[in-house]
This record gives structure tokens, sequence and C-alpha cells, in this order.
């Protein structure tokens, strides 16, 4: 006896260190997640710079370069060019504005997501992480859209100003052929890094909408996996309280000193011989003879209780998702002519009174 009890003693306790084992190697995963995303996050920004760096110096150039073409004397076309040059520059920084906004967005959209997913993950592992707190999705979203559709516009006008800017320029040549002219090579150059800095934006523009599409997908992956989880989650805990409150009934409840009737049995819905029912959750496939069927948990409870109380200690129940109902029984067979033969023999017992065969299939 004393080694049986040491062996389950030693088995809990090899089970409670598989168990502690398996939870810090669950948030060991996270913490080395959390960190790659973090150092690619770092990553990401040091790029940006670099380019934001090489830009900026780009853009020196071609400034220093008007600047010290500017002493030319300037023809009408000449003009033009600085002008609309100038507001092309103007509103490249609407242009960085609005897709700084993007792409702190579809960032915030990655991080919304990475989150998510670390919850599933944690949690189909036994680990519980505190949800986010709830935002609007259709506010944000409405934001987004009305953000991608002015970096939209604003990206369609800047390539229609700067195939503007390259008409003027080649007018210009026309007047003054030679390219080596200081205005010509200027405005040249200013046109190429401008032609370059506006397919680098719609390049980054089309990355960003590709990896908001992505974000979009695998969210909706996500709060699949969620609602499965939690559905899940639900069936157990409600069928935990089913199992306590049985158990409950039957070790509460006494043989009832006066002998029960059937009038003292609220048998709920009528129930037709021989029906099928599937996907029944913690019970086997077979015959059951059902005795009542109610679609509260009080009702339930009350036939339960009575039952016992009239003396059927073995009475049970199961939960039929699909019809949110308790089917109560106390008997159950394989094959249809055990089940036939029980309910033709069921006798008098006020609780029979409704009795019904259920096939269930799973």
């Amino acid at each position: 006896m004393q080694a049986a009890q040491a062996k389950l003693l030693a088995d809990q306790k090899a089970k409670a260190d598989a168990e502690a084992t398996e939870k810090l190697q669950a948030e060991e995963e996270t913490r080395q997640l959390r960190l790659a995303e973090e150092a690619l996050e770092a990553k990401l920004l040091a790029d940006a710079k670099a380019k934001a760096d090489a830009e900026a110096l780009q853009a020196k150039l071609a400034a220093d370069a008007l600047a010290k073409a500017a002493s030319a004397p300037k023809d009408d076309t000449a003009k033009a060019i600085d002008d609309l040059t100038q507001s092309i520059e103007n509103s490249v920084k609407n242009q960085k504005d609005l897709l700084s906004q993007f792409n702190t967005t579809v960032a915030n959209k990655q991080r919304d997501l990475n989150d998510l997913k670390e919850e599933n993950d944690l949690s189909e592992k036994g680990i519980y992480k505190e949800p986010k707190p709830f935002k609007s999705v259709a506010a944000e979203n409405s934001q987004l859209e009305a953000l991608k559709a002015q970096l939209a516009d604003a990206n369609r006008i800047q390539k229609d100003e700067i195939a503007k800017l390259t008409n003027l320029y080649n007018e210009r040549l026309k007047k003054f052929p030679n390219k080596n002219d200081a205005l010509n090579k200027a405005y040249l150059d200013k046109i190429n890094q401008l032609k370059a800095a506006q397919l680098k934006m719609e390049s980054d523009s089309a990355v960003l909408l590709s990896n908001l599409e992505r974000i979009k997908a695998e969210t909706e992956i996500e709060k699949k996996r969620r609602i499965k989880r939690a559905a899940y989650e639900n069936d157990q805990g409600r069928y935990a309280q089913d199992v306590a409150a049985l158990k409950r009934i039957k070790e509460t409840t006494k043989i009832s000193s006066t002998p029960l009737t059937a009038s003292d049995f609220d048998f709920g819905e009528d129930q037709s011989n021989m029906q099928i029912i599937k996907n029944i959750k913690n019970s086997d496939s077979g015959y059951y003879l059902i005795i009542a069927v109610h679609n509260s948990v009080e009702k339930r409870d009350q036939f339960l209780t009575k039952a016992v109380a009239a003396g059927r200690s073995d009475v049970n129940f199961f939960y039929n998702v699909t019809t949110s109902k308790y089917y109560i029984y106390y008997e159950k067979f394989e094959g249809l002519s055990e089940a036939t033969k029980a309910l033709e023999a069921k006798g008098t017992k006020p609780y029979n009174g409704k009795m019904a065969i259920v096939k269930v299939e799973n």
C-alpha cells in the first residue's frame, strides 16, 4: 500500500515537473520570438535611416547645383522650371508625411497581429495572456482607407507634375541645346533625382499595401483560431460545470419520504421515438433511453433532483450543442434491439412516462 502511494506521489511530482518545464519552455520560446521581432524592427529602422540619409545627400547635391547655376541669367522657361520644381519639392514633404503615417499604421497592424498570434499560441499551451484593450476596428479601417486614397492621389499628382517638369526641360533644351549648360545640367540632375524619389515612393507604397493585405489575411486566420479556441474552452467549461452539478445533486438529494408520481415531473419537450442526433461531445455513440429533454439548466436540475429522489441514482444527461438542449437518460445500449426491449419493459416508474429511444452518432 505504501509502495503504491509512493509511486502515485512520484508520478504526480513527475507530471508537475513536466508541466512546469513545458511552461518554462513556452515562455522562453515567446521571449525569443519577441527578441527576434525587436531585432528585425531595429534593422528595418536602421536601413530606413540609411536610405533617408542617402536621399538627403543626393537632394543637397542637386540643390547645390541649382544654387550654383542660379546666378546665370534666367529665361522664361527656366523660371517656369524653377517654380514647378519648388512646387514639387513642397509636395514631396506631404507625400513623405502620408507614407510615414501609412507605415506607422501598417506597423501597428503587424503588432496587433503578433499579439493576437502570441495570445493564441500561449492559450494552446495553457498559458493565459491578458488580451489587449478593445479598439474600434471599423474606425481604424476607415482611417486607413482614407490614408490609402490620399497617398494614391499624392503619388498620381506628383507623377504628373514631374512629367510636366520634364516637358519644360525638353522645351528649354530646344532653345538652349547645349546639355553642358549649367542650368540644363542642374535641371536634368534634379529631374532624375525627383523621378528616382517618386519611383521609390511608389515602390514603398506598393510594399506597404502588399504587407497590409498579408496582415489582413493572417489576422483573419488568427481571429478564427481565437474563436475556435474560445468555443472549445466554453464547451469544456460548460461540461465541467455539468459534471459538477450532477455530482452535487446525487450527493445532496435524499430519497423522497413520499412516493413521487408522474405529475411531479416536468418532462420538457415531447420526443419522437428513434430520432438521430450527431456530434455529441463527451458522449459515446449508441442508443439512449431518453426520459426528459430540457433547454434550461434550472429545469434540467429540477428533473434530475426528482429522479434521484425517486430512487434513480444512475441518472445522467448529455448536451446537444446544435439545439442547446439537455437529454436526460439512465440507460444506453449498443444495439437497437436491446434498446427496444428495454423501452418495452420500462414499467410504471414515474420518471419513465415520456421515454423514447434516441440514437447518437459521433
